[in-house]
């Protein structure tokens, strides 16, 4: 999913630089700096275990990537902006790795931050409308699946846009990279869950998106 400097046209790294702008400005105005000074050193742990995890990846061919993504993970436990302030270190994190290179810094961003995260919010919210205070429902609806459902449409759309940008052929992609999107779907899944009921078992006061105080007891109907 990582895309490279020769992958991308020079008209996308400056659309994409330019629509980075005002998602940090928006950061910036509504970032949870009270939550984030009593809770930083789970965010940094999270990134931490992030960065491992994404150098844990497999690939065919360039721009064809497969690593955990953990947006997710981050949107859930620490809100959309400190998501998107993650997906940009663990970017960072491979720009100055020299894996990637640092023009494609905004357009990577996107990929694996902002789109994902706008899926995974929007799926949130769909479940809080279906039924906002029972935990199961918020578990396999709104972790678990939510997880799957985020990376399959990420995948999906990272490889469409190398279709569109004439990187690689559409058959090319639908043959050689969009078919194990489901070897990513599961993993993904799995793990994400996996972190969010030991941090909600044990820590629930990390998860910015659980609130113990009605999920335990599920539906009051």
């Amino acid at each position: 999913m990582n895309l490279t400097l020769e992958l991308v046209p020079q008209i996308w790294i400056y659309i994409a630089y330019f629509l980075l702008l005002p998602v940090l400005f928006l950061v910036y105005f509504t970032f949870p700096t009270a939550w984030f000074k009593k809770n930083y050193n789970i965010f940094f742990a999270i990134e931490l275990f992030l960065m491992v995890l994404w150098y844990m990846k497999a690939g065919v061919h360039a721009g064809m990537s497969y690593h955990y993504l953990g947006a997710t993970l981050l949107t859930l436990m620490f809100g959309w902006q400190l998501a998107i302030v993650g997906i940009m270190i663990q970017v960072m994190i491979l720009v100055i790795m020299e894996a990637l290179q640092w023009q494609v810094f905004a357009i990577n961003v996107f990929l694996m931050g902002v789109i994902p995260i706008i899926i995974t919010s929007f799926i949130l919210y769909l479940v809080e409308r279906i039924e906002n205070n029972h935990f199961i429902i918020y578990f396999f609806l709104g972790t678990f699946i939510n997880a799957a459902v985020t990376i399959a449409s990420s995948v999906y759309l990272t490889s469409m846009f190398m279709v569109a940008v004439d990187a690689y052929s559409y058959d090319y992609v639908t043959y050689e990279y969009t078919p194990y999107i489901f070897l990513m779907i599961y993993p993904e899944a799995f793990l994400t869950g996996l972190v969010m009921i030991i941090m909600i078992v044990n820590y629930p006061q990390w998860v910015r998106s659980f609130d113990d105080q009605k999920y335990p007891y599920g539906s009051k109907d």
